[in-house]
């Protein structure tokens, strides 16, 4: 059975930098989605962790950004654009569970895709899991990689 699997950046940014190659052959056994905004969030991530923490080199930076980039254009990592998901929805969730309207899409982009939300954000994935099924990047890891 093919599941799927919705990452926000906090999930995102170590799948890219860790799994590697191992990633195009994961994905032929899974569906791994994304939402466009976080494509944005990982990336900026990168840039503060090279920029303003000097965590990673800007080169390594420029290196998952252009891996993030082809993973897309490949389509090994498929996004969900904000045009797709329940507005409305969304902001009730938001209200409901006390979240920003940024991570109750997360929420609803998952329901959507009927996928596992996968995410590193504790309160996020508490608050979620009463909507979707939820787990961690590293749990992901453990069990796929």
């Amino acid at each position: 059975m093919i599941l799927k699997y919705l990452l926000d950046a906090s999930a995102l940014v170590p799948l890219v930098t860790k799994a590697g190659k191992r990633l195009l052959i994961w994905a032929t056994h899974e569906n791994i989605i994304t939402t466009d905004l976080a494509i944005y969030e990982a990336c900026n991530s990168l840039w503060k962790l090279a920029t303003q923490l000097k965590n990673i080199s800007l080169k390594d930076a420029l290196d998952t950004t252009a891996t993030i980039k082809e993973l897309i254009d490949k389509e090994v990592i498929q996004t969900v654009t904000f045009e797709r998901l329940d507005l409305s929805r969304t902001l009730r969730i938001a209200s409901e569970e006390e979240l920003t309207f940024y991570d109750a899409s997360y929420i609803i982009a998952a329901e959507n895709a009927e996928a596992i939300l996968v995410t590193e954000d504790k309160t996020l994935r508490r608050k979620a899991s009463k909507h979707v099924k939820t787990t961690t990047y590293t749990n992901l890891e453990r069990s796929v990689f």
